[in-house]
Parts: structure tokens; sequence; C-alpha cells
């Protein structure tokens, strides 16, 4: 339990400088060391034979050495420390928050905030051209969660720890996506149909405006979707848990200047992004449609088949969810709004025993127990919960 005591202040960069132009600039940008390591990497291997993205893919940044993957290893392998904005308690808080409140945050991720990121019609795009290069494109979406569990643990994002090393890998799958989609003549996806050329008026694949805005879905719409189930936090709760956003945002590429951003800002500057960004696009719908058919998976019941898209239209609102090409609402749509007064009338008594004891919390565990027993394949260790977040769930699957 959290004791609600101390200052909800957290250091911020302010809102001001993010204009349209500022924000449209941003996506010409794309993660300068990252991207550095990955042209190294082809500067020295034969692209068109190299596979690296597949490589990636299949390996951790323990995998990797410097004779198979020039300048990647390398980059893998880097201990950066925090920056000075860091607040230490502050992270150790809102790691705290997702042990507290993990499986209703757990439900809210992926029914509020990837499907936002994939309403981002210009983001989704790279994000779609990735999935179709996959043998799996639900695998990307279910191995989000896996992304999510090891930054969220208790002390992982401390310099080669579990959740740094996990958010390094994703940089550089984020580069080798840049240089993929933009060097498409060059690069030679096995198993994957020819790219097509990458359009520039998209901007950047990924781009720092992406990136930016994939951070907000993960911390400011992950406390939006508490609020939509009945979860109260108080003030350096909320603070705590964008503060140690900021700082995964930091560790995986987003332009240091831009971070961090406390609760307000960070309101401020996801509605301007998901406002300018929002539109209707085949890849948001393709990305929307594997990803209710991931979540129905993960269910695994029959029962409840279109409970995912009611749960997408319920966070999201039925606007966001038609732009995405969500279905209809069935019956399932009663559930929400009749979760959302049952555990805020115990919130009370929630707040002795948090994130085990509610309706919300069941949905969630459904998810966490899905993900567990996925199959992943390609060689991947299967999905892990650490023993902190297994203690606090109160999850014992051995």
């Amino acid at each position: 339990m959290i004791s609600p005591g101390g200052s909800a202040t957290s250091p911020s960069v302010g809102s001001e400088r993010f204009s349209d132009e500022f924000l449209e600039g941003l996506r010409r940008e794309g993660d300068a060391g990252a991207d550095e390591a990955v042209q190294t990497f082809f500067e020295v291997v034969d692209a068109s034979a190299s596979g690296l993205y597949p490589m990636l893919v299949r390996a951790t940044g323990g995998g990797l050495d410097d004779e198979h993957a020039p300048g990647v290893a390398a980059f893998a392998r880097m201990l950066e420390p925090w920056p000075e904005w860091a607040d230490a308690s502050l992270v150790r808080l809102g790691q705290e928050v997702f042990g507290d409140w993990g499986m209703q945050l757990s439900a809210g991720l992926f029914m509020a905030s990837l499907p936002m990121t994939y309403a981002c019609a210009k983001g989704a795009e790279p994000l779609v051209r990735t999935a179709r290069m996959t043998s799996n494109p639900k695998r990307r979406f279910l191995e989000t969660g896996q992304m999510i569990i090891d930054v969220m643990s208790p002390g992982s994002l401390v310099a080669g720890a579990r959740g740094y090393q996990a958010v390094r890998h994703v940089r550089l799958m984020h580069a080798a996506v840049r240089y993929t989609l933009t060097h498409p003549e060059s690069v030679e996806v096995m198993g994957a149909p020819p790219l097509e050329a990458w359009d520039p008026s998209l901007g950047t694949p990924l781009n720092q405006e992406d990136l930016l805005g994939c951070l907000l879905a993960f911390s400011v719409l992950g406390l939006r979707s508490l609020e939509r189930v009945g979860v109260r936090l108080n003030a350096r709760e909320a603070e705590a848990y964008v503060h140690t956003w900021n700082l995964v945002g930091y560790q995986i590429g987003v332009r240091p200047d831009l971070l961090p951003l406390d609760h307000a800002d960070a309101t401020t500057v996801a509605n301007r992004i998901f406002a300018r960004q929002s539109a209707a696009s085949a890849a948001g719908q393709e990305l929307t449609a594997t990803a209710l058919g991931a979540m129905g998976d993960l269910l695994g019941s029959k029962r409840f088949v279109g409970l995912p898209a009611s749960g997408v239209r319920y966070f999201l609102g039925s606007e966001v969810a038609t732009l995405l090409g969500v279905p209809p609402a069935d019956w399932t749509r009663m559930i929400f709004p009749l979760m959302r007064r049952i555990d805020s009338a115990l919130s009370g008594v929630l707040g002795l025993l948090p994130g085990q004891h509610s309706i919300s919390a069941a949905l969630g565990r459904r998810f966490v127990i899905g993900l567990e027993a996925a199959e992943r394949g390609g060689g991947r260790p299967q999905f892990e919960i650490s023993d902190e977040l297994r203690s606090a769930w109160g999850i014992d699957l051995n």
C-alpha cells in the first residue's frame, strides 16, 4: 500500500513549446544514437543478406556480439546514467503504483493506450509495415505487454537491469525499422514481401513526435483508464506514474529536451498530439483488427468475444473507435459502466487491498494470465513476470 504523503510536484520542461509547428518539426527527427549504431551495422555488413531486423526480433541485448552485429552490439551494451531530473523516489513510487494497480492498468493499456497510437494515422504506417515483416503480427502486440512488465518492475530501470535492457533493445528495433523502411531497395527481409517506397510526407518512421505520443499514451491514457474503472490515485501517485514513464521515454530515445513533462503538461501535450494526428487509416484499422484478435485470444472465452471491441469504445469513445474500424459494442458494453460504479463505490476498501479484489482487476488478470500462457514462438523465452509483481498481484502459475 502506498502512503499518500509527500509533495505532488514533479519536474517539467513545460508545454508551451509544443505548438503544431514545433511538433511537425519533430516528425523529421529519429533517434541519432540508435540510428548511428544501425548505420554502422549496414556499412560493415552486406545489407541484402544481413537480416538485422530478424536478428533483433530473436535476440536480447545480451545475445548480440560485435562480430555479427557491429555497432549494434556495442550500443546494446552501453550503460547510460539517468538524466539529472530523474527522481529515484518518484520512480520507485511510480513502479509501486503499477504494482498496486497493474491489473487495471493492463486492461487500459491494451484497450486504450495501444489503440490510441493506432489512431494516429501517420504513426500507424511504420507500425503496420513492421508487423507485416513478422510471421505473426499478433506477437508484436503481445510483446509490448512484456516490455511494460519489464520497465514497471521495481528497480528495473537502473542501467543494466532488465527493464533498461528491454528498452534499449526496443530502441534498436526502432532504429532498424527506420533504416529498413527508408532503404527498401537495399534491405531484404526474409519471408516478407518487398517493401514499398516510404512516403516522406509521413515524416521519418517512428519519429520524435510518434515516440513522444506513444510515451504519453502509456502514461496519460494509463491514468485515464484507471479513472474510467473507478480507481482514484492521489496527486503524488499520478505524478510518480507519469515521471516513471518519462524515464522510460528518455531511455527509449525521446529527445532529452522534450522531457520531463509533469502530469498537467503531459496531458496538454498528449491532447495536442492526438488531436492533430488522429485520422482514419487502413494501417490503423489493420493494427486494431490484429489487436482485437489478440485480446480475444488472451481472454480465451467465446462468451466475451465482443468484450475487446466494447472496451476500446468505452475507454477511447465512439469517435476514435470508429476511426479505428472497431465493431459496434455488443452486450458486453454493459460490463464497463457497471464495473466503474461498483469499483468506485468500493474504492475505500480497495485502497486497503489494492489491485486484486475488483471487477476491473479480474479483467486485467485475464489479460496477464493469457500473456503468460501465450506461445511466443521463434525461439523467444516465455512471457515473464517479476517475483515482486507476482507477489503484488497474487499470481503463481508455477
